[in-house]
């Protein structure tokens, strides 16, 4: 008796946009929770615009309520339309 092989196929897309302006430091990228551009800041950024600190960002950042990204150098960085859902203060 022959059994019969299975094969599944993964397909996994990733987009990936980056556009950095030197002279005022905005850093814009694909969000893939927002599914959109979005512009990108340092956790110290997030908690000033939020008049918060850097650790309730993390929070945020850890409970998946804050939307984020890696670069390949191992920094984090914060989606700016994310803490708008989320701190009322922006």
């Amino acid at each position: 008796m022959r059994r019969k092989k299975k094969t599944t196929i993964v397909t996994i897309e990733a987009r990936e946009r980056m556009t950095i302006r030197r002279g005022g430091r905005q850093v814009i990228a694909w969000c893939d929770q927002c599914g959109a551009d979005v512009p990108l800041v340092t956790p110290n950024e997030a908690a000033e615009m939020d008049g918060t600190d850097a650790r309730a960002i993390f929070r945020g950042v850890e409970s998946g309520e804050v939307h984020f990204i890696e670069t390949g150098e191992g920094a984090l960085l914060i989606c700016a339309n994310s803490l708008a859902g989320h701190y009322p203060n922006i």
